[in-house]
């Protein structure tokens, strides 16, 4: 199954979650009426009332209606309130489970090659880099967390840090990088915000419980009293049943997800042993429990479970321990591991991650190969992406990890090299002299940049800028976009450079109710073919020489898709603001339409059986924001330097 069936896979679980949901609340509904409804009737005969009546001589159907909607507007209440307040994503997750965030400049070692093995996992697989957290617990288990790739964190508990060899520790990340690239993590938040509202209930009713038993032991009870008593112990009752369905729906969904990651783990660093090997060594005793308050109700997030007991097996979140490690090793003598202490970390220990970065294994002989193994990882990959971070100018991987350096690489990274537009982009920081100094001093590094090293470059950047305000965020999109547009010229890569920065960034700083407006899919390409015309009329004019292979490219895109009738948009008819509306609106296809459209894109530039590497960089971008993330290292063994004329 490929990245865009595991994706479309993970939207149709989304919608079964929705289907359990609605038959839960409407269960829940139906047994709180019949709670008040009961209640009625025993009020009744404790004032004397003829014992003989029913229930059913007490129901007042106005009454029961006004429960009900009640009911309805507390469980949407909930929910709502849930949303909003994991509105941030992962990072909110990840506060809330008491994570403190590791910075690049940690002088722990520890915590040094924990964020080298996420960059070159983040690398490889075209992923922006994630925020990295620790949670201080000795255990071993980790999370991901976030609504799309843009916004994800990964956690992780110190103890795995401390008691695990770097392939162990290298095998739990391509866990959690599973569930990024599946999007398991927005099924993950949307089991949250589901499950508060249906157990929500029966915390109302253990309150009522509570405070009536502690007024019980100062004061006799009334009439009154008793009936909230028993309202309050019914509506526990009812509680009871939503966290049964709750537990039901939470462990349904994760079970299966959490044996795919398992193996997708296995598959990315082909070293079944990573894993395995961690597992085994959590099996020895080291446990993976988390202390923190909210972990059960996040507790289908983490790498293994949080709770040491469960009751019932067919309601834990994650399979078996001895099951998981028995699907990755089938000759498992049932002996675990104990925990090994970390080798030192030096430059000798970084070599094993690198491999041999001038192999053939990652070139590939067309882009449909390359659709192929979008949202994979494969030790290669890794390989490759380890020596691109090596390879990069020490001062721009550096300024790239930094805070207060990042924000003036990406200006550096947009700086013009003719003297006159530098002059006038450079008048924008004449309020600050210190930020125009550091982007001069970083320019001629950046000139010496590959044209396919700069989104890797961005990637590395994420965690630093998600460090800022929302105030320096507005402020640097709009410094980015005067120094676009300083030479008057519609440059489509600085352009799109600057999109992918929005793509990843803009999830961090946008705000909460905007955040969660539900966004339209589309599920037919007739919905969206508009925006198909203009996506290929900008590759074909970039990928070939002439009007006529531009036309042909541009037909065969259409061809490919099955679109009867378009034309071409010339290069002076094409604008930004036509290729920014058309992104926004084919990133919002379903995913397999996704994988569709990028096929044809792929048709579109290699139309005449050679890539540039302009256009092969522009797919790249394109995928990106599509939340499709195309790995840097599968490139084609076909790309030419010879950029098209215009």
């Amino acid at each position: 199954m490929n990245f865009f069936e595991q994706q479309d896979q993970a939207r149709k679980k989304t919608g079964q979650l929705v289907t359990l949901f609605i038959i839960a609340v409407i269960l829940i509904i139906g047994l709180t009426t019949l709670v008040v409804a009961s209640s009625l009737w025993g009020f009744s005969v404790w004032g004397n009332a003829d014992p003989s009546e029913s229930v059913m001589d007490h129901l007042d159907w106005l009454l029961l209606f006004k429960t009900a909607l009640t009911v309805i507007v507390v469980v949407a209440g909930v929910v709502i309130y849930k949303r909003i307040q994991i509105g941030q994503g992962g990072y909110a997750i990840a506060v809330r489970l008491g994570g403190l965030p590791v910075y690049s400049d940690t002088d722990d070692p520890n915590e040094r090659q924990l964020l080298n093995v996420v960059e070159e996992m983040a690398i490889a697989a075209g992923l922006p880099v994630p925020p990295v957290f620790v949670l201080d617990e000795t255990t071993i288990n980790a999370f991901a967390a976030g609504y799309s790739d843009s916004d994800a964190v990964i956690g992780i508990t110190r103890g795995a840090l401390q008691r695990l060899t770097r392939d162990q520790l290298q095998g739990i990340i391509a866990h959690e990088f599973s569930h990024i690239l599946h999007g398991d993590m927005r099924l993950n938040l949307n089991l949250i915000t589901a499950l508060a509202g249906i157990t929500f209930i029966g915390q109302s009713g253990r309150s009522i419980v509570g405070g009536m038993s502690r007024t019980r032991r100062s004061t006799n009870l009334g009439s009154a009293a008793l009936f909230a008593l028993s309202l309050g112990a019914s509506l526990v009752l009812i509680g009871a049943i939503g966290t049964f369905f709750g537990n039901l729906i939470k462990s349904a969904v994760s079970r299966q997800r959490e044996f795919l990651a398992d193996a997708s783990a296995v598959q990315y660093t082909r070293n079944p042993e990573g894993i395995a090997g961690a597992l085994k060594v959590i099996g020895s005793g080291v446990g993976t429990g988390v202390r923190n308050s909210h972990a059960e109700e996040l507790s289908h997030m983490f790498f293994g479970e949080v709770l040491s007991v469960r009751s019932l097996n067919f309601f834990a979140t994650h399979p078996p321990l001895d099951k998981r490690i028995n699907r990755i090793d089938r000759y498992w003598d049932g002996k675990y591991l104990p925990g090994k202490p970390l080798p030192p970390i030096t430059p000798a220990c970084e070599e094993a991650s690198k491999g041999n970065a001038s192999g053939n294994a990652s070139i590939i002989n067309s882009l449909p190969d390359s659709l192929r193994i979008i949202g994979m990882i494969d030790p290669v990959m890794m390989a490759i992406a380890g020596a691109l971070i090596e390879s990069l100018p020490s001062p721009l991987y550096k300024a790239a990890q930094n805070p207060a350096t990042a924000y003036a690489l990406m200006l550096a990274l947009r700086l013009d090299s003719n003297s006159g537009i530098q002059q006038q982009q450079l008048t924008y920081l004449t309020d600050t002299p210190a930020m125009a100094q550091e982007v001069m001093r970083l320019k001629p590094l950046v000139d010496t940049l590959h044209p396919t090293e700069i989104l890797p470059l961005i990637e590395i950047a994420i965690p630093a800028l998600k460090q800022q305000s929302a105030p320096q965020y507005e402020q640097l999109k709009w410094l980015m976009m005067q120094f676009i547009m300083a030479d008057k010229v519609s440059d489509y890569m600085e352009w799109l450079h600057y999109r992918v920065l929005c793509h990843f960034l803009d999830p961090q700083f946008t705000s909460k109710t905007k955040k969660n407006i539900r966004r339209r899919s589309y599920h037919g390409l007739y919905q969206v073919d508009n925006a198909c015309l203009t996506i290929f009329s900008l590759l074909a004019n970039v990928s070939h020489d002439n009007n006529e292979e531009r036309d042909q490219a541009f037909d065969s895109g259409l061809v490919k898709l099955n679109i009867k009738v378009g034309q071409r948009l010339q290069q002076d008819n094409l604008n930004l603001h036509a290729v920014n509306d058309a992104l926004a609106q084919l990133e919002h296809l379903v995913p397999m339409l996704k994988q569709k459209f990028l096929g044809a894109c792929a048709t579109c530039i290699e139309y005449n059986n050679e890539i540039t590497v302009m256009a092969w960089d522009l797919l790249r971008i394109i995928s990106v924001c599509l939340s499709c993330p195309m790995p840097l290292v599968t490139r084609p063994n076909r790309l030419s330097n010879n950029e098209p004329s215009e």
